[in-house]
């Protein structure tokens, strides 16, 4: 049983419930516009600040690797100095020396014409390098004679390697007793003036003799 006293008014009004509510709602809001904007300048803040700060590392990291890059690149241009200034000194001492060899070059080239043709005057004997083939040259002798004679009388042939200069007795002409004697010789000692001399000595025997012999046939 519900007993309700007589001057008991029970009367809603929704304008003031709805007011207030309104009034709750948009504090709320408010507050939580407020809450947000403080959560977004502090955002905002903090990364500028980080940004500063990352922005200032960067240019110290760039400034730093661009101090280490030039101080790099200094060393590898002082070294290439260092070397182009070697290999000109080496240069300049080669020139020196090449410039040198060349006069010692020349100075010996003309001693060797004059004793050349000294050579050839004294002893009358005309010599020449006939070919060449790979390390071997074949050297033609001619005695009695300045110049290349026609018939090649009293003439040797010689090889010469250029590697182990190493000569070889290959021909006569004319032909002598005592040709395989001095092949020998020439192949044991390398002796070469000494086998030219035995040679020349064989040839101007044989040319004494056969002037003597038609010495005797024009008085016979």
């Amino acid at each position: 049983m519900t007993i309700m006293e007589e001057n008991w008014n029970y009367k809603i009004d929704l304008n003031e419930i709805e007011a207030s509510l309104y009034g709750n709602f948009e504090l709320e809001v408010n507050n939580l516009c407020k809450d947000v904007l403080l959560v977004l300048e502090e955002g905002f803040i903090s990364k500028s600040i980080d940004y500063q700060t990352n922005l200032a590392q960067t240019y110290d990291e760039e400034l730093k690797n661009l101090v280490e890059s030039n101080k790099s690149l200094k060393q590898k241009i002082d070294i290439k100095i260092k070397t182009l200034t070697q290999q000109q000194t080496q240069y300049e001492t080669f020139k020196k020396d090449q410039k040198l060899l060349t006069q010692e070059i020349k100075e010996t080239h003309e001693a060797f014409l004059m004793a050349k043709k000294c050579y050839k005057k004294i002893l009358k004997m005309y010599f020449s390098i006939e070919s060449r083939k790979n390390d071997n040259q074949v050297i033609f002798v001619q005695f009695f004679t300045e110049s290349k004679k026609d018939n090649e009388n009293y003439s040797v042939r010689l090889i010469r390697n250029i590697k182990n200069g190493k000569y070889e007795l290959l021909s006569v002409n004319p032909k002598l007793k005592c040709l395989k004697e001095l092949q020998k010789e020439m192949c044991d000692t390398n002796n070469v003036p000494g086998v030219l001399c035995a040679l020349r000595q064989a040839f101007l025997a044989l040319k004494d003799k056969k002037s003597t012999k038609t010495i005797k046939t024009q008085l016979e």
